[in-house]
C-alpha cells in the first residue's frame, strides 16, 4: 500500500514536471514570435523616412545677358526635395543668377505654382506679373523717353521666354502657358502684346496660348560677332567689347587686357567697314564648345590704307554658358 502511494506520487509529480517544461516552452515561443514581430517591425521602421529624400540636380536657366539684349543660359546645381523639379527650376529664377546676367522679371512676383499636364507645364505667379520690369534693374534706365515704351515691351518679351526656354530644357516639356491667380490673361492684361503681335493669327485681347521654345532669344556666336562688331561703330563701347573677348587666345595665352587692346586698335585702325545686315556669311558650332563664324569686311587703317577680308572665319568660345569671340588679328595687328 505505502509502494502505491509512492508511486502514485512520483507519477504525480513528473506530470507536473513535464507540465511546466511544456509550458515554458510553449510561452518562449510567444515570446520568441513576440520579438520576432516587434523586430520585424522596427526592421520595417528602419526603410520608413517621414522626412523627403533631398537630391542634386543640375538645371539649366536662361537669364539676361548683362548688356545685351539676349538669354544666355547658366548651369545650376539645386536641391530637389518633395517639390517638382518645374516648380525648382521656376523658383530658382526668381533667386536670380550669377556673374555676367541679370535677373529679367517684375518686381516682388511670388510664384504661387507649378504644375505639369503631359507635355504642359502651368506656372501661375502672383497678380505682380503683370508689371512692367524695372529698366534700371536691366541697365536700359537711360533710354529716350520716346523709346521706353518699346524697350520695356521687350524685356517683358525677354522674361517669358526666360521662363518657357528654362522649363523647355526639360525631356518632354515642349510648351509653358502662364497663368496669373489661376487665370488665364490676355496678352494685353499680361503686357506681353508684342508677342501677340509677331505670332500669326492671334489678337491681343485672346488669352495667351501655352507657349513654345524660341531660340531665336538666345545669344549664339553670330550674335556675340555683332555685338563687337557694331560696338566698334562711331565711338567704340569698349565695356561691351571686352564683354565679348573671349579670355584666352587660340594658343591658350590669356588676350590682353582691354585697356591694351584699345591703345593699339586706336593708334592703328581708323575703323571698319560692313553692311551690318548682310556681313555675316555663315555659322558652324562645334559639339566641343567652339564655333567658327565666317564674316566679309574691310579694315580702314590710320595710315589711309584699306584692307577687304573676304569670307574671314572667326573663332569663338563658349565660357560658361555666353559664346565668346577670340581676338581678331585687327585687334592686335600693326600696319
Amino acid at each position: 500500500m505505502y509502494g502505491l502511494r509512492r508511486l502514485l506520487i512520483m507519477g504525480f509529480t513528473l506530470v507536473v514536471i513535464v507540465m511546466l517544461v511544456g509550458c515554458n516552452i510553449f510561452f518562449d515561443r510567444i515570446m520568441f514570435f513576440n520579438r520576432k514581430d516587434l523586430s520585424d517591425d522596427k526592421q520595417e521602421e528602419k526603410y520608413i523616412n517621414p522626412e523627403p529624400q533631398i537630391s542634386q540636380v543640375t538645371v539649366t536657366l536662361y537669364f539676361k545677358h548683362y548688356l545685351a539684349d539676349y538669354l544666355v543660359p547658366e548651369k545650376r546645381v539645386v536641391q530637389k526635395g518633395s517639390q517638382s523639379i518645374e516648380y525648382v527650376i521656376v523658383s530658382e529664377l526668381l533667386k536670380g543668377p550669377t556673374f555676367e546676367r541679370i535677373a529679367i522679371m517684375p518686381p516682388n512676383v511670388k510664384l504661387l505654382d507649378v504644375t505639369r499636364n503631359g507635355d504642359t507645364v502651368f506656372v501661375n505667379f502672383s497678380e505682380e506679373f503683370r508689371g512692367d520690369i524695372d529698366l534700371a534693374a536691366v541697365r536700359k534706365d537711360n533710354v529716350p523717353e520716346e523709346q521706353r515704351e518699346n524697350v520695356l515691351a521687350q524685356m517683358k518679351r525677354l522674361c517669358v521666354y526666360s521662363i518657357v526656354n528654362s522649363l523647355t530644357e526639360l525631356d518632354g516639356v515642349n510648351r509653358v502657358k502662364i497663368l496669373v491667380n489661376n487665370r488665364a490673361l490676355t496678352y494685353e492684361e499680361m503686357g506681353i502684346e508684342l508677342i501677340a503681335s509677331q505670332t500669326a493669327n492671334v489678337d491681343k485681347d485672346t488669352p495667351v496660348m501655352a507657349l513654345t521654345r524660341n531660340k531665336s532669344f538666345i545669344l549664339n556666336p553670330s550674335e556675340a560677332v555683332r555685338q563687337v562688331f557694331n560696338s566698334l561703330v562711331g565711338e567704340p563701347d569698349w565695356e561691351r567689347i571686352d564683354a565679348f573677348l573671349a579670355r584666352k587666345n587660340v594658343d591658350g595665352t590669356e588676350r590682353l587686357p582691354i585697356e591694351e587692346i584699345q591703345k593699339i586698335y586706336s593708334a592703328y585702325v581708323a575703323g571698319l567697314e560692313f553692311d551690318s545686315n548682310n556681313f555675316i556669311l555663315s555659322e558652324e558650332i562645334k559639339p566641343d564648345g567652339e564655333a567658327f563664324v565666317t564674316v566679309t569686311y574691310a579694315i580702314k587703317y590710320a595710315n589711309g590704307k584699306k584692307e577687304s577680308r573676304e569670307s574671314e572665319v572667326l573663332r569663338l568660345v563658349n565660357e560658361e554658358g555666353i559664346w565668346k569671340l577670340r581676338v581678331p588679328s585687327f585687334f592686335t595687328a600693326v600696319k
